[in-house]
């Protein structure tokens, strides 16, 4: 029954972590996640594909929302930082603090210091999903540019084309 017991809370803390992670990203990311969404909406419509006036409309947002959302991701990065230095802190006065072997004062310190680990790993998580989700980002701007120089690329050779 314990083990039942004990490993539903640690389910429902995982959830929990989950939830904070989530709203951390989301706060930071919302902007990128509104004009990705819309590139998807418009690519799932197979029957047409995008307009020139779509995809200079991408390629304006997109870099625009980056440049401010980057800053964002900075400032997670830092709170990452601060978690970190502040866990290294407690767990060093829990380490000094404790008394018996070097393992005792280990297991003590990891004990009295988890809340500041639990900081640390949602900070860290955050950070990282944000920065892929940056860098997807970033991969999806290069791709409607290849997809801008292309079409312009077929609208000039049927220029030439139709010269002869």
């Amino acid at each position: 029954m314990e083990d039942k017991l004990g490993n539903t809370m640690n389910q429902d803390a995982t959830k929990d972590m989950e939830k904070v992670i989530r709203s951390i990203v989301e706060s930071k990311t919302k902007d990128i996640s509104i004009i990705i969404h819309k590139i998807q909406m418009l690519l799932k419509d197979n029957t047409q594909e995008l307009t020139d006036a779509e995809i200079d409309d991408i390629l304006l947002q997109l870099p625009i929302v980056l440049y401010d959302s980057m800053e964002e991701q900075e400032i997670v990065g830092m709170q990452s930082d601060m978690a970190n230095q502040v866990y290294k802190q407690a767990q060093s006065e829990a380490y000094k603090m404790a008394r018996g072997t070097i393992s005792d004062k280990n297991a003590a310190a990891d004990i009295q210091t988890r809340q500041e680990q639990l900081e640390k790993i949602l900070f860290d998580r955050s950070y990282k999903i944000i920065k892929q989700k940056f860098e997807m980002a970033l991969e999806t701007l290069n791709a409607v540019k290849k997809v801008q120089s292309s079409r312009q690329q077929r609208y000039d050779l049927s220029k030439f084309s139709n010269r002869f």
